[in-house]
């Protein structure tokens, strides 16, 4: 039985997280030609060491080029995508509950349904390739169970297609009811709805277990692509079994 912990300093993203499961062993050459089954575009992972704050880790950029597609989708249009991908039907699965997770947390805020969300940022190839890839990666390494850290939020506001919104927005406060989070000064955001996405659906689905000795096997960090203040803006992630 295999453990994931993500335990975060400077918050959670797409980018970071599948950082941190390719840090672990998971294969970013596989995973650009499985998600080529997508049939939404290009989709390229490109890492490369750094060092922030200290910590030593690996940075991911996702380099995406639609095919002739919308940027902007529905949910229904992801759900095609991804079950015409091609991928193990655990991927799909997986891949498909984090965007309806977001779906409902998205049409909570804006007093609509899930199947009537367009989503914008998180719609993108580029997030799609980070949220199927790294469900994709959690089963290439053969993880059955999933912890996290209470989760670090920042202050201030962001500019996003909805205008002007309050830190955390709303969207990931909705992601994050019911699990911890720590405040800090940093005037950013430092947890994204795709990264509250990954982390609570997988928690919910594959909860850790609680009080049961279990062997290190190795560890990674994913660093950001945003400069802190006062902190890393590092993800770790723990294998264990």
């Amino acid at each position: 039985m295999r453990t994931v912990r993500f335990d975060s300093i400077g918050g959670a993203s797409g980018d970071m997280i599948l950082s941190c499961l390719i840090g672990l062993g998971a294969s970013a050459e596989v995973l650009e030609k499985e998600l080529a089954g997508l049939r939404a575009g290009s989709i390229q992972f490109k890492t490369e060491p750094v060092t922030d704050h200290g910590i030593a880790g690996t940075r991911l950029t996702v380099d995406a080029v639609h095919h002739g597609h919308a940027e902007h989708r529905f949910l229904a249009d992801i759900e095609a995508l991804i079950n015409g991908s091609g991928l193990s039907e655990r991927t799909r699965s997986m891949a498909i509950c984090v965007f309806e997770r977001l779906a409902e947390a998205e049409a909570r805020v804006h007093g609509t349904t899930p199947d009537k969300i367009h989503f914008h940022e998180v719609g993108s190839l580029d997030s799609i390739a980070d949220i199927v890839g790294a469900c994709r990666a959690i089963e290439m390494l053969d993880v059955s169970h999933v912890g996290i850290s209470p989760l670090p939020v920042g202050l201030g506001t962001v500019s996003c297609a909805h205008g002007v919104l309050p830190l955390p927005v709303p969207a990931v406060v909705e992601l994050l009811a019911g699990f911890s989070v720590v405040q800090t000064d940093e005037p950013f955001e430092m947890v994204t709805p795709t990264g509250a996405a990954l982390l609570t659906t997988w928690v919910s689905r594959y909860p850790a277990p609680v009080s049961r000795p279990m062997q290190i096997v190795r560890s990674s960090w994913g660093i950001g692509h945003r400069t802190l203040n006062n902190r890393a803006n590092a993800l770790r992630a723990t294998l264990l079994e």
